[in-house]
């Protein structure tokens, strides 16, 4: 089904020059490596994470959003959605893709004809997310599906596109960091609400929905991360919820996260309720010194392996040791490159570049433990950290938050 874009305005939108930037980076990309056309299957899961790369290529997605893509390296780019009402309504949301067709739940025909209608019968396919994923490394691509186009191409080859998409999407435009810039924002916004609600007596449902209604509110969208975690040590942050109150003395902490048409901001915002113990303060401070340091270190050119060296050398200076994700990318979807504090760089080439954008939150660990242990029935994380998305510049990676990195006592 061929459409004509209607009237715009109702979601946030990337321009027709930003269309073209991306269709012809990843083309190059795509010829390089001998790929006749990518496409790009439904998958919503992981925070609506695991289907990013058909939103990076058509605008199309959001709140589990059911979509694919078929992206060929020459012709006229498909959209593959649910249903004709789908059609309907994203014909009027967005200008890229003009040829929507319906699945009717089903994506594998629809995908399959196209590929046929393109020539592309004997033609190497690219499979978004087959393999290799940074949250998914044995990928997310539906079984039965791929086997349906394996038998309307017999002849065709299916191949891994999940490293062609990172290279094309790791650094983005002006425009994409403006969007993240905008999500940053949003999360901050939450931060300040769970902070105006933080209180003894405070159910954690009542902060954890103020801060999703911040978010939706200020042009936000859904699903979206909160990770939350509640306790007197310092708790690790996990997913779901509990029907407890915040008591004093408690310490919370947290990882915010918040959407602008699928582009992630994340902050990091503990605080406590009452004074924080002398040890989980000191970690902090580390923290804090340890990210604005790697934050001026980061320069187009300096190799990940680098980053790596000099964040363990100023945990292990400062009486720490190093642990949990140091940084990973943000933007829409999957994290590609992420590093461990705990692991060393596999691939020691890797090199920073302007337009790359990470949250940056460097972890500083009590000596002697592991990362996370159980006590007194509660799952503890032992440290509490700095972080915020940032943009890598030729001055060193900006900030994207303005809130100031401190541990407040409530």
């Amino acid at each position: 089904m061929t459409i004509q874009s209607g009237a715009m305005g109702s979601i946030p939108t990337f321009s027709l020059a930003e269309r073209d930037r991306r269709w012809t980076r990843v083309r190059d990309v795509m010829g390089r490596a001998g790929l006749d056309a990518i496409i790009g299957l439904p998958n919503s899961s992981h925070w609506d994470q695991f289907q990013a790369d058909v939103r990076y290529l058509t605008q199309i997605g959001g709140n589990c959003t059911e979509a694919a893509v078929v992206f060929p390296v020459e012709g006229e780019v498909t959209a593959v959605l649910r249903s004709e009402t789908d059609i309907a309504w994203w014909s009027l949301q967005q200008d890229w893709v003009s040829d929507l067709r319906p699945s009717r739940r089903a994506f594998g025909l629809p995908i399959g004809e196209r590929l046929h209608e393109l020539g592309l019968t004997r033609g190497r396919i690219g499979v978004s997310g087959l393999e290799g994923m940074v949250r998914a490394p044995e990928g997310v691509v539906p079984w039965t599906l791929l086997e349906r186009l394996r038998q309307q191409l017999p002849e065709a080859t299916f191949v891994n596109a999940t490293v062609a998409m990172q290279q094309a999407r790791t650094v983005k435009s002006p425009e994409e960091v403006e969007f993240v810039r905008k999500a940053s924002a949003l999360a901050e916004a939450a931060v300040d609400r769970m902070l105006e609600l933080a209180r003894p007596g405070v159910p954690e449902r009542r902060i954890y929905g103020a801060m999703i209604e911040s978010m939706i509110s200020g042009g936000g969208e859904m699903p979206t991360m909160i990770l939350w975690g509640a306790g007197r040590r310092p708790p690790w942050p996990h997913r779901m919820l509990t029907d407890r109150s915040l008591q004093q003395g408690d310490i919370v902490n947290n990882e915010v996260e918040a959407r602008w048409a699928g582009y992630i901001g994340q902050v990091v915002a503990p605080f406590s309720l009452g004074p924080v113990d002398p040890t989980s303060k000191r970690v902090f401070d580390a923290s804090v010194r340890i990210f604005e340091d790697l934050r001026s270190f980061m320069r187009p050119g300096v190799r990940f392996v680098d980053i790596h060296r000099r964040y363990v050398s100023q945990v292990q200076a400062a009486g720490f040791e190093p642990g949990a994700a140091l940084m990973h990318g943000r933007g829409l979807g999957d994290d590609f490159p992420l590093m461990w504090g705990h692991r060393p760089v596999e691939d020691e080439s890797l090199a920073l570049e302007e337009g790359m954008v990470f949250i940056l939150k460097p972890a500083a660990f009590p000596q002697g433990g592991a990362d996370t242990l159980v006590e007194d029935g509660e799952v503890v994380e032992l440290a509490l950290r700095a972080g915020d998305t940032v943009v890598v510049t030729a001055e060193g990676a900006q900030r994207l938050g303005k809130r100031p990195l401190e541990l407040l006592e409530l």
